[in-house]
Order: structure tokens, then C-alpha cells, then sequence
């Protein structure tokens, strides 16, 4: 069975082209050095820890750090990559960050006008259910329903991937998912709204200290620790017409990247608040195995081919990941 994931319409580019206009928002990707003017980039990202090199990144003034000129940048935050996909449709964002299977869609599926240019993080993905007599997905009823992002998000495909493992078909629990944020998924969950949640950290941290709910095994035999989880993609306009501002955010990524790595201390100081946690804390879901920070690809192509292989993907072939990523992306 083949599903249309990104339903793009005229009316909600308009939409979030008007929206990000009141905002003060809207990329000029544009080399401004010889005009003497300020660059300006505009990138966005979703919620949670596996975007912590972002906060990172404005935190520490990065891009304006390795750019040569000046240049300013406007952080803005969506609910899903279906949205930011409709963001770079609109021609109002320069940078993304989302799961690498909106990103597949986008890029091969909906001729979104961008390619992958960086990993950004692994992220430890888990079922987490309310009710302890589901224990796998074979214990999922028809009517019990799976809280994730949206149709056609990384939780999605993941789904997709462990249905096809334990239940023989992609698409048997399609008609379980119920489309909610993160936060709003984690909130049905504990409430008893959804009986599941696929969700990411620090979701599943949180979600584990509280009584009641458990771990369905199901995720990490198909897409293992490290494999990529959000990665960041670049507008063709900036790969191509602004090549050293390009350049200074693929350096921005890896110093924040660096940072996160090297000072994990300092980093949990930092990115505590936004997650309404103690440093302390924080540290503790860094540390945790399946919490990683990387530019390195892992795993794209397996995704795509899965996507492409199950009808994820309508009349698109996949053959190389040049297809997906720039020129000089490390990775798979």
C-alpha cells in the first residue's frame, strides 16, 4: 500500500510564508560581503535534546564566530519536519534540523530544494506504554492508539520498520498513530489518552520515572545505537549562491558538536533549562549510550531504501545517497 507523507497545499505555504513574514523572519542567502550588508540565515528546529548543537550553536554566537563578515541568524522552532519541509517550499528558511526520514521524503519524494548537509545526533528512540499487558506489538490492539510526531516522521518509519520485523507488514499499525508533538504525546500517554508513545529523549527519560509505564521492545533491533536520527539540510539557493556561509555553519555544527562531546559538564549547564531539568540531570541523559552527537551519516541509506521498498515513497527510486546529501557529507 502507498501513502502520500507530505501533502504540500498552496494554501499552507501562504500560510507559513505570512507566518514566518510577521515573525521577522525570511533567509537572504545571497553573499552580502561586497554590499557591505549583514548576511542573513534563517534555521529551524523541532523540540527536544537531539537538538542541543542548535542551542549550542546560539548560544555561543558559532556562525557569526566563523563567518567572515557579518551576518545575522534567525533561530526559529515547528512541531514537525512535514512543517519545515513547507518552510523551505515557501523559500523562507536557509537550515533545517529533522529526522532523517522527512528529510528522505522531502528531498526524493517532493522536490523540497535542499540536500543533507550534516549529521546532528543519535537519540535513544523507545516504545513506552501505559498498559503492562502490551508487550510487544503483537499485543497492540486495533484500537489502541500510538502517539508519534506525525505521518511520514523518523517515529513513523521506525514503526514502519519494527511492524515489518514483528508483524510481517510495514503497515499493519498505520491506522494506530495518532499525530501529536512530543510533549502532547508524552502528556497523553500519562494521562491514559494513547496507550503508546514512540518517542525520542528526553521523552523517554522522563517517561520512565514515572509509575506505570514501561518499554515495549520493539525499536532497537532496526535501527540501532548511533544510527542518525536528526540530521540538518541546507537550501540549494545557500549551498550554491552563499558557499562561505554554508561553510561557516557546517563549522558551527562541529565546534557545538565538539563542545557537547568534549565539555559534557559545561554543555548539561547550558542545555538544563530549556528541558526544565538540574545540570546534574541533563549529564546523566548525555551519558546515556544511545545519546550521541555526530556529523557522521550512519544508516540514511538503509532508511531510504526501506521507505522506497515499503511504498513510503510514491514513483521514486533510490540508487546512491548522492541523491540525498551534498558533495563532501561523511557517511552513509
Amino acid at each position: 500500500m502507498k501513502r502520500k507523507l507530505l501533502i504540500i497545499t498552496v494554501a499552507a505555504i501562504t500560510a507559513f510564508g505570512m507566518c514566518l513574514s510577521m515573525a521577522g523572519c525570511g533567509g537572504d542567502s545571497g553573499d552580502s560581503k561586497d554590499s557591505g550588508e549583514a548576511a542573513k540565515i534563517t534555521i529551524v528546529q523541532q523540540y527536544g535534546m537531539a537538538y542541543a548543537p542548535l542551542k549550542v550553536i546560539q548560544e555561543k554566537g558559532l556562525i557569526e564566530e566563523n563567518y567572515d563578515g557579518e551576518v545575522e541568524v534567525d533561530f526559529q522552532t515547528l512541531n514537525s519536519g512535514a512543517s519545515i519541509n513547507d518552510a523551505f517550499v515557501s523559500g523562507d528558511v536557509d537550515v533545517g534540523l529533522m529526522g532523517v526520514a522527512p528529510a528522505i521524503t522531502g528531498s526524493l519524494n517532493d522536490g523540497v530544494p535542499y540536500k543533507i548537509c550534516s549529521n546532528i545526533s543519535a537519540q535513544p528512540h523507545r516504545l513506552m506504554t501505559n498498559d503492562p499487558n502490551i508487550k510487544s506489538l503483537k499485543d497492540i490492539g486495533e484500537k489502541d492508539q500510538i502517539a508519534l510526531v506525525n505521518i511520514g516522521s523518523i517515529q513513523h518509519i521506525l514503526l514502519a520498520m519494527a511492524a515489518k520485523e514483528q508483524l510481517g507488514d510495514a503497515h499493519a499499525l498505520d491506522n494506530n498513530i495518532a499525530a501529536m508533538a512530543h510533549p502532547d504525546g508524552m502528556t497523553a500517554l500519562l494521562n491514559g489518552s494513547v496507550k503508546c508513545q514512540l518517542t525520542t529523549s528526553p521523552y523517554v527519560f522522563k517517561e520512565a520515572e514515572e509509575d506505570g509505564i514501561s518499554e515495549v521492545k520493539a525499536v532497537e533491533s532496526v535501527w540501532p545505537e548511533g544510527n542518525s536520527f536528526i540530521v540538518a539540510v541546507a537550501s540549494t539557493d545557500l549551498y550554491e549562491n552563499n558557499p562561505d556561509l554554508y561553510n561557516a555553519v557546517l563549522a558551527a555544527f562541529g565546534d557545538a558538536i565538539a563542545f557537547i562531546n568534549e565539555d559534557k559538564e559545561d554543555a548539561a549547564e547550558m542545555l538544563c533549562v530549556d528541558e526544565d531539568v538540574d545540570a546534574e540531570t541533563f549529564l546523566e541523559w548525555l551519558n546515556d549510550p544511545a545519546c550521541s552527537y555526530s556529523t557522521e551519516l550512519k544508516g540514511v541509506s538503509t532508511m531510504a531504501k526501506f521507505m522506497t521498498d515499503e511504498g513510503f515513497l510514491e514513483d521514486t527510486e533510490f540508487n546512491d545517497i548522492s541523491q540525498l546529501v551534498y558533495d563532501g557529507v561523511e557517511g552513509d
